[in-house]
């Protein structure tokens, strides 16, 4: 549906308010009302919710602390001598 209002914006007709309706619903239920922190603390403002996705994100792809002895014995580890026939 939202491909035929975008198809009619593009040849230049109106939506008609049903549609203008339609997509303000659809907006609405898809709107994130609550969330609930690694605390277990149930957040419902907008500020709180973005610093919660925030502090998760932030965790989830901080970088990871790496042994180079580990990565170096890896590394050796994987290399195979190939017999010489």
């Amino acid at each position: 549906m939202l491909e035929n209002d975008e198809a009619n914006r593009l040849a230049g007709e109106r939506p008609a308010l049903f549609h203008i309706l339609q997509m303000r619903k659809r907006q609405e239920a898809r709107i994130i009302r609550s969330i609930q922190d690694e605390c277990g603390n149930t957040q419902q403002t907008m500020e709180d919710i973005i610093r919660t996705y925030r502090s998760f994100l932030r965790r989830k792809y901080e970088p990871i602390t790496v042994d180079e002895e580990c990565v170096a014995y890896m590394a050796e580890a994987g290399q195979r001598a190939l017999p010489t026939a």
